[in-house]
């Protein structure tokens, strides 16, 4: 019995030994290490990959400015301090980590990024080094990084005092114009595709506006750290590496099953890919040289085409094809869409297709079709988008007109 009471209370006091150290272990330390393992892993996977294109360098530099940011999180909060120049260009990381990851989703949308564009949005980075570099020089003040962060010394120069605020209005801008640009894209996919899956990049904007919220989140610890001591500054800024650790993870699970979305147009007919001076080019129709009979001329041919090919039912349909198709240029085709039937090629392409399924919903012969069948009879990629567009022109799913025929 004693010796069956002392294994008892051995193993009660392991139990409690566990639950102590359970309770002094840091979630936020854990998930920034579990951000690094996942990070360091999407890393070697993309680093190792057989013809990487800009796209993919990018999120691999986008991926390392992460890692190293987060490692200087890990560093300074939990383990010990940076100082100088190290310290300065880890502190700085963010002022490069928010221009790659805007320059990756550039390159995803199908745009092209040159080395110009590369450099202006990097450059504020190596500028802010210098600069705190220099002031501290002058100042006679070591800047030493703890908890995240440059604390103020006694007596701490003016500039200490704003030296964050570049970071502040970095991610903010970028935050803004990642928006802006997904915007931009969504037009773009309009313009050209007759279909969305899978080149909506909607997985992006979902993280984006996730990222934006967390960003302000993180923001507000930070000022009510800093500002009315409300939050101890370390777990602050171990929030911002959580945050980071999760976008991280987030863009590893979905990045990696994109693929380049423009790799079935020939781009040098469709749009100068550039970044600086992108430019649709079915947007200058004033200096097309289409007169109004031309307009109708053209708009005849292509109705025609439209109602004797069916060129619709292909779900892979685009501008380009069906230019070809047409003998048209991508620029004419356009413009004749704009102006004369007004509207963008994804919707003059799905009214179609949503005609020929009100036929087949309504004939007999198709009764043995699912609606998912005649969805994909018809053209379109996915039963969801079916339904979207149906219900958008028609004021009722297909299910419902198909029931109001019976």
């Amino acid at each position: 019995m004693m010796a069956e009471r002392l294994r008892t209370v051995l193993m009660l006091n392991k139990i409690t030994s566990l639950g102590d150290t359970l309770n002094k272990l840091n979630y936020l330390e854990v998930f920034l290490n579990l951000g690094l393992g996942a990070g360091i892993l999407m890393f070697l996977v993309l680093l190792f990959k057989q013809g990487k294109k800009q796209k993919d360098y990018l999120f691999l530099s986008w991926i390392l400015a992460t890692l190293l940011q987060i490692t200087f999180y890990q560093i300074t909060i939990y383990s010990f301090e940076l100082r100088g120049i190290l310290a300065i260009l880890s502190f700085g990381l963010p002022l490069l980590g928010a221009p790659l990851l805007f320059l990756y989703i550039v390159a995803l949308s199908g745009y092209k990024v040159t080395w110009h564009t590369l450099a202006k949005h990097i450059a504020p980075y190596f500028i802010f080094v210098i600069i705190l570099v220099v002031l501290q020089n002058i100042s006679k003040v070591e800047l030493i990084a703890t908890n995240g962060h440059f604390p103020l010394p006694e007596n701490a120069p003016l500039w200490m005092q704003y030296y964050a605020i570049p970071l502040a209005i970095s991610g903010l801008a970028y935050c803004i114009w990642d928006v802006l640009l997904l915007r931009k894209h969504r037009k773009t996919i309009a313009t050209f595709f007759s279909f969305d899956e899978k080149i909506d990049l909607k997985w992006v904007t979902y993280i984006v506006y996730s990222y934006f919220i967390l960003f302000l989140l993180s923001s507000f610890l930070i000022f009510g750290a800093t500002q009315f001591q409300l939050f101890t500054i370390s777990n602050a800024f171990a929030f911002v590496g959580f945050t980071l650790s999760v976008m991280l993870i987030a863009f590893g699970f979905y990045g990696f099953r994109q693929t380049a979305i423009f790799s079935n147009l020939d781009i040098q007919n469709t749009q100068s890919i550039d970044l600086e001076s992108s430019k649709i080019e079915t947007t200058s129709y004033t200096k097309s040289g289409l007169t109004q009979d031309r307009i109708v001329s053209y708009a005849d041919q292509i109705s025609e085409h439209m109602k004797n090919e069916k060129p619709y039912l292909k779900d892979d349909l685009t501008l380009s094809i069906l230019a070809t198709q047409t003998k048209l240029s991508n620029a004419h085709l356009s413009q004749v869409l704009n102006q004369h039937f007004q509207l963008n090629f994804y919707d003059f392409v799905n009214q179609y297709r949503i005609e020929e399924s009100k036929e087949m919903l309504l004939s007999s012969a198709y009764d043995k079709l699912s609606v998912l069948g005649i969805a994909f009879d018809c053209g379109f990629k996915s039963k969801s988008s079916f339904n979207r567009y149906f219900k958008k022109y028609n004021g009722m799913s297909p299910s419902e007109f198909k029931k109001k025929k019976l």
